[in-house]
């Protein structure tokens, strides 16, 4: 047993440390930066933080364009849509910040047609979304293990989902049968509530918990009719 260290010794051994740990304490806050740490989740999210404001974008051009052309209904979906996309880039930005990144989203030419062309456009990308976009973000993120970057993701692909039967149809039959698939949205009776939290889209009043959050009623936000 050790019961006396030299100055000779006590050199040594400190010595010896600077080479097994040659940057001291900073080496460990250099490894433990998000930068570090979540490379490939950072990118997904600002990826995902673009797609969904230009969504955004989309769907309040889409709005007006509704209006002018007097479908009240599409454009009362359409301005919900808006919201629901406004809050995933949201969600996306906060948690940005928290790793360490601002968001700088640069405004981009936005294409806004008739209607019966922005919703074959709106439900062509709202696919995509559903069965390619989301399932490969959360592919790309699934070993760096980033909880709340999964959470958010599943929040959007899980929001986008919520109506997947209806886009289908919508997409499949406005190209020749335009005027039945307005005929049929027109005659709905539409109550919008969209969740502050996550996103999720619903067309009437909620009466439980959100199903994607599962936060409670008071988290969702009525929304009122373009005017």
């Amino acid at each position: 047993m050790i019961t006396k260290l030299s100055r000779r010794d006590f050199l040594f051994f400190s010595a010896l440390g600077s080479l097994v740990y040659p940057f001291g304490r900073n080496a460990l806050a250099v490894d433990t930066h998000p930068a570090i740490l979540y490379p490939n989740t950072i990118s997904i999210l600002k990826q995902a933080f673009k797609s969904e404001m230009i969504a955004h974008k989309h769907y309040v051009g889409y709005t007006q364009r509704a209006k002018v052309e007097k479908y009240p209904n599409i454009a009362y979906m359409f301005k919900a849509f808006s919201i629901s996309e406004k809050i995933h880039a949201d969600n996306y930005s906060r948690l940005l910040d928290k790793l360490g990144k601002k968001t700088i989203y640069i405004p981009l030419l936005i294409n806004v047609d008739d209607t019966k062309s922005n919703l074959t456009n709106a439900t062509q990308k709202e696919l995509e979304k559903i069965k390619i976009t989301y399932p490969l973000f959360l592919k790309k993120i699934e070993t760096e293990r980033c909880d709340d970057a999964i959470k958010n993701l599943m929040y959007s692909w899980k929001s986008h989902r919520q109506h997947e039967k209806k886009i289908k149809k919508i997409h499949k039959y406005t190209a020749y049968f335009f005027g039945s698939v307005v005929k049929e949205i027109e005659g709905m009776s539409l109550d919008m509530h969209v969740c502050e939290v996550c996103g999720s889209t619903i067309d009437e009043a909620p009466v439980l918990p959100c199903d994607i959050c599962n936060r409670a009623l008071s988290h969702y936000r009525k929304i009122d009719r373009p005017t």
